[in-house]
């Protein structure tokens, strides 16, 4: 076969995680010569072609089952050989010539492989990009490469931040040759661009804009260095070329040079330097702008890790930042590596791993991966032949057969067309279709490892595709020839199958294949295999086949089913009525004999078949009976168990999403899935708490209960339930088995003590039941969705035959229910339960409504998240705006806003207004706005209660814990956004005689108030009436020595909860008349009278304490035998009490001249200092018992000071050593 070059590379991402980076695609392209045809070693040997077939097949050791024996041995034993014949080499001899026999094979029974120079080396970004050897020709510009190369154009359009890129995807998948590709279509001009695509056949060029501006492609190859010394190292050289030279860039180019010699270079000036080159550049007109693509990236942030040179790592957030800002003359940066950025930085600390992700988060990620279809055609355009084909007969007859057979069992990916999929098998010939498919997932597995698919395809390696080809072909030609004489007239190839491919991957990679991912999967089959004998071919085979299907991970439709096993295995291959079917030739087997092998390798306990996937596995080893523990767990469940609850339970219960409605509103409503009885429906169904809707999937027990579900589904009364839709099985037979197998096998799984040592037994469980699980979801999707279940909504019969119909009566459902919902398109905030990060926002927008409503974009600077929901929410929705005079304030919304929030401020306005008597729970409120017709979301109801409450200033009160809260602060905010279950709301608006008495009283109290251009705020009013009451000293809180009025209006700002509570209704009955009802129009007679009864009241309440001082000093006076009163009567008695001060022992005396001495000289502090004194508390915390108490006490302190006085005075009569005493009579009524 000669198989030609193909285009470059075809397509450039099929090659996800293979060997040797980049290399792979050209590997797997290589020019090399394909011995296909070895005559030598059938003559030499004298051997039939179908005994070398044989002894060859399938096995790495040339025996059944004398490889891989388990996972200690891993490769073939040295002893067990090459089962060939005599002349066939030994293990470990060479040839030059055929490896069979020796021979030297000639040119006639060669063919070969023609590639060109490209694919047999790696990309390296600067050079190819530049070397006229390397240019784009053949280039594929695949559906994912379109598209990126698209996404990165675009943000050369005007307006657009997104101009820094990061292309990640695994080594080998093509991702510098999409960066040539890259930097050559933005570096030309419109037709330049028209042109290259036009040479690489891209006939729809909608994806990729051709008119945005042209950009100098500074291209940084990967080093281990530094990457900002790179960048100016490139940028230098860019700016080289002839064309671009003028004084400026001349000069730039020497400052470039200077800077790479800094060591300690700045990140910022590196972007500067960029930018100022993208300036120059525009200016001089050749381009207009610069693209940085910085390939294999990850050298240079490995290099910064290692280093600790953080310089490196946030040169590439300067220059993602610059590139954002640039505008006139744009910056693009583009990067490629093949893992994030964290990935190099794991040993750092978590503080530097989030500077890391800081940085790449300036980067927009595009990962560049393509689907296993596009490996598929690159198998089979490196097969295609381009010259004379010698096998075109047999590649003819090959596709015409196993092309339709190889497409009912759903091989073919759904991406590739019939047509396409025939001539893929054609030129892809003799590559089995199975196997085919195989290999995108055998080469992920692998990874960037040892193997690559050019390994596979071209390399001289054991059981590799030239292996088997060249070994077998001559004598599959003779055979071929004798079995279909009349079909084939010219040569063919043996058929690669499965069996080679797990001989080339056990043979390949020896023990490490046990060690990755899957290969659990690939010891199990070694060991299996081991089980069987030598000469039990049939056995092997099947074997094989289903393990090897069984370690890929059902790749591309891949599954062990009796049928794949046998089109795997098979000859002649047809369709018929009844299904698939193969009869045996000397290549393979029939249908019947795999199926008696099936049969044979369960019972030998070496397969297992898993019967709700419909295929076989390797059986991992139990000595325990699963299927009869499980059988007993199925009787015992069955017994008991309502297929509502083993439903409940176990079926797949997530929620549905309306996603037209979620588009178009920008709120996501979902529907929860819900399991019902068909005979619970009578009874009261509450909906479900946290969903938008339900679906309720009824469930009934038989045709009876069946048909109630349906005149319950039609019932009249469904048509106001707009927010459920029922759905009605046509059969559930089939539902309750696999419930019943699902809830056994769990149970078997979780309880039964058997399986609790038993690893294998438990895995094999464990397999069991995700397959089970996996068919109860497809057989509850079938029995309720689409064309099987009935759907019902509004008390009638819905059509529903796919999901593009079940998403239509969603999102008609949620129209329904939710006609007044607002349609504001921010993720931060319209959702039910907020991030951090957006609760956070929300309260810091909250706190800039409350203090900055009057600055434009309420004072917030550069956009932080807050910003975002400002500008999606507040700016868009008209509730901030610039009022007549041109003053930003927050204000209603209008009814024509397209936010559409006005219905949902009118319902929390109409419902504020019913909260005049009473105050009513914030948390009503918000569910009021959270239920239908509404629908807002929970994170967006605080904000529109700020708003409202900001806009209606002085008349919403609020409570938290039942508790009036007279002057709102922030921190009372963020509770209330938290936790507003708290918090309650009161409405007092003023209006008709209210307002009368607000203006009356504001004259007096508070005239400002009056200059506001709001409601009467009511609070304005009440504090400064609070302020006064609250002052007064204790006595007067508490004395009854005031007129019961007096007492009443004091009452009356005890037990006020609200400040219109206070002012309309309390005080005023206080003061002996009615209340100022909320609908009285007029009351100004009443407003007047209210006014000088409160007045008066207040200044009693105010004098209270300064009567009480008066008295005191009154009785004081009257105590000491005063002449004078005031402060001439504190000087009087401070004169007496000197003549005493000398003579006088008395303890309280002595206290009562201390505070003669240090009281205040003016006013009555010293009469508080003596009263304190006296009764040993001060006069302003007394009650009214304790007047008449210092009463009594002053008059005994007052004459015990006489007497002070009286001794004094005949002590100045008598010598100072004479003893001095005083005698006096008393009688019952005092002394005489």
């Amino acid at each position: 076969i000669a198989a030609g070059a193909c285009s470059w590379p075809l397509p450039t991402l099929a090659f996800n995680e293979l060997a040797d980076g980049e290399r792979s695609q050209g590997a797997f392209f290589a020019g090399a010569k394909m011995h296909y045809s070895r005559a030598c070693c059938a003559s030499r040997s004298g051997r039939r072609a179908s005994e070398l077939q044989r002894e060859r097949r399938y096995s790495p050791g040339g025996v059944a089952g004398s490889g891989v024996r388990s996972q200690k041995s891993g490769v073939r034993s040295q002893e067990s050989g090459v089962r060939r014949s005599d002349s066939i080499l030994k293990p470990g001899e060479r040839s030059a010539g055929c490896r069979f026999c020796g021979g030297a094979p000639t040119m006639s029974e060669r063919a070969t492989v023609t590639v060109a120079p490209r694919f047999t080396r790696a990309i390296h970004i600067r050079r190819d990009f530049h070397d006229m050897r390397h240019r784009l020709d053949g280039y594929q510009v695949t559906p994912l490469v379109r598209q990126l190369a698209g996404r990165i154009s675009a943000g050369l359009q005007s307006g657009s931040t997104e101009r820094a890129f990061s292309v990640v995807g695994p080594f080998g998948s093509g991702k510098s040759a999409f960066g040539v590709f890259v930097a050559h279509f933005l570096q030309r001009d419109e037709d330049a661009r028209r042109q290259l695509l036009g040479s690489l056949g891209v006939a729809d060029d909608a994806l990729l804009p051709l008119d945005t501006p042209s950009l100098l492609a500074v291209l940084v190859a990967g080093n281990n260095s530094s990457l900002r010394h790179a960048v100016l190292a490139s940028l230098g050289e860019s700016l080289a070329k002839p064309q671009l030279r003028t004084p400026a860039i001349d000069r730039l180019r020497q400052r470039l040079v200077a800077a790479q010699g800094d060591s300690a270079l700045d990140p910022q000036r590196v972007a500067d330097l960029l930018a100022e080159a993208a300036g120059l550049l525009k200016a001089q007109g050749h381009y207009q702008g610069v693209l940085l693509l910085v390939d294999e990236l990850g050298q240079y942030l490995d290099y910064a890790a290692r280093q600790d040179e953080e310089r490196d790592l946030f040169v590439l957030q300067s220059l993602a930042e610059m590139a954002a800002r640039s505008g006139a003359a744009p910056m693009l940066v583009v990067t490629i590596l093949h893992q994030a950025f964290e990935r190099y930085n794991l040993n750092a600390g978590a503080t530097r791993r989030i500077e890391w992700a800081k940085v790449q988060g300036r980067f927009v990620d595009l990962p560049f991966q393509e689907p296993s279809s596009q490996m598929l055609r690159m198998i089979a355009a490196a097969l295609r032949p381009l010259g004379r084909d010698r096998y075109r007969a047999a590649r003819t007859h090959w596709a015409d057969h196993l092309a339709p057979a190889a497409d009912v069992l759903g091989l073919r990916p759904a991406e590739i067309g019939v047509d396409e999929w025939r001539q893929i098998i054609a030129d892809s010939y003799p590559i089995h279709p199975s196997v085919l498919v195989a290999l995108p997932t055998l080469f992920r597995q692998l990874a960037q490892n040892e193997r690559s698919l050019f390994a596979f395809l071209h390399a001289d390696e054991p059981w590799a595709l030239r292996d088997v080809l060249g070994g077998e072909v001559r004598s599959q030609e003779s055979e071929f020839r004798r079995s279909h004489p009349s079909e084939l007239t010219q040569q063919q190839l043996p058929i690669y199958r499965l069996t080679h491919l797990f001989s080339y991957v056990e043979t390949s990679l020896g023990p490490s294949l046990f060690g990755r991912a899957r290969g659990q999967r690939w010891a199990e089959l070694a060991e299996a295999r081991s089980a069987l004998s030598n000469d039990e071919a049939l056995l092997q085979d099947t074997l094989t086949v289903v393990g090897t299907i069984g370690a890929l991970e059902r790749a591309s439709g891949l599954r062990a089913n009796a049928a794949q096993v046998a089109f795997a295995l098979g000859g002649e291959f047809r369709i018929q009525d009844s299904g698939f079917r193969s009869s045996s030739t000397n290549e393979g087997y029939s249908s019947d004999q795999v199926a008696d092998a099936l049969l044979t390798l369960q019972r030998r306990q070496l397969l297992s078949y898993r019967q709700h996937r419909d295929s076989y596995i390797v059986w991992e080893g139990s000595d325990l009976d699963l299927d009869a523990l499980t059988q007993e767990e199925r009787r015992e469940l069955g017994e008991r168990a309502s297929l509502a609850g083993l439903l409940l339970r176990h079926a797949d219960s997530t929620p549905r999403i309306a996603r037209r409605h979620s588009y178009r509103t920008g709120a996501t409503r979902t529907f929860a899935v819900r399991y019902v009885e068909a005979t619970a429906l009578n009874s009261a169904l509450a909906p479900l708490g946290g969903f938008d809707g339900e679906l309720l999937h009824i469930v009934p027990a038989d045709d009876e209960e069946l048909r109630a579900a349906e005149r319950w589904a039609l019932d009249d009364a469904r048509k106001e339930e707009t927010g459920r839709i029922a759905v009605l099985p046509q059969r559930v037979r089939e539902l309750r088995e696999l419930l019943l197998d699902v809830a056994a096998l769990r149970r078997l799984l979780d309880e039964r003590a058997e399986l609790e040592h038993d690893r294998s037994a438990r895995r094999e469980v464990a397999g069991r039941l995700i397959e089970a699980q996996q068919a109860l979801t497809t057989v509850i999707a079938e029995t309720y969705g689409g064309e099987r279940g009935r759907w019902f909504y509004r008390h009638k019969p819905e059509p529903i035959g796919n999901a593009r119909q079940i998403d239509t009566l969603l999102s008609a459902a949620a129209d329904s229910t939710y006609p007044q919902t607002p349609q504001v398109w921010n993720e931060l905030i319209v959702r039910r339960q907020l991030s951090s990060a957006a609760a956070k926002a929300r309260r810091n927008l909250v706190e800039a409504m409350l203090t900055h409503a009057d600055r434009e974009n309420l004072g917030l600077v550069g956009y932080p998240p807050a910003r975002a929901v400002y500008e999606s929410v507040l700016r868009a929705g008209g509730l901030h705006q610039q009022d007549a005079t041109g003053t930003w304030c927050i204000t209603a919304p209008s009814a024509g806003n397209e936010l559409r929030l006005y219905p949902a401020w009118q319902a929390l306005e109409e419902a504020l207004a019913t909260a005049r008597a009473e105050p009513q729970a914030l948390k009503t409120l918000f569910e009021l706005l959270e239920a239908p017709p509404y629908g807002v979301k929970g994170g967006l109801t605080p904000l529109l209660f700020v708003a409202l409450y900001i806009t209606r200033a002085g008349e919403i009160n609020l409570y938290e814990r039942g508790n009036y809260v007279p002057t709102p602060d922030m921190a009372m905010f963020e509770r209330l956004l938290t936790r507003p279950e708290h918090f309650a709301v009161r409405l007092s608006r003023a209006d008709g005689a209210r307002k009368q008495v607000y203006e009356r009283l504001a004259q007096a109290l508070a005239p400002r108030a009056l200059e506001l251009p709001v409601q009467p705020a009511l609070l304005a009013v009440a504090m400064p009436l609070l302020r006064i009451l609250n002052g007064l000293p204790a006595y007067s809180k508490q004395t009854r020595q005031i007129s019961a009025q007096a007492q009443a209006v004091r009452q009356a700002v005890r037990e006020a909860r609200s400040p219109d509570e206070l002012l309309f209704e309390l005080l005023p009955l206080a003061c002996g008349l009615t209340t100022f009802a909320s609908d009285e129009a007029d009351g100004t007679a009443r407003v007047e009278a209210f006014a000088a009864a409160l007045k008066a009241a207040v200044q009693e309440l105010q004098t209270a304490y300064p009567q009480l001082i008066e008295t005191i000093g009154e009785v004081t006076g009257t105590a000491f035998g005063l002449r004078t009163s005031g402060t001439h009567a504190r000087s009087e008695l401070q004169a007496r009490y000197e003549l005493i001060a000398a003579t006088s022992n008395d303890s309280q005396l002595r206290g009562l001249g201390v505070r003669l001495e240090t009281a205040d000289a003016e006013g009555n502090a010293w009469l508080e200092s003596l009263a304190a004194l006296v009764m040993k508390r001060p006069p302003e915390l007394w009650g009214d018992s304790e007047l008449p108490a210092f009463r009594v006490a002053i008059a005994e302190l007052g004459r015990r000071f006489q007497t002070a006085e009286e001794l004094a005075v005949a002590a100045r009569a008598v010598p100072a050593e004479a003893p001095l005493l005083r005698i006096g009579l008393a009688s019952g009524s005092g002394e005489i």
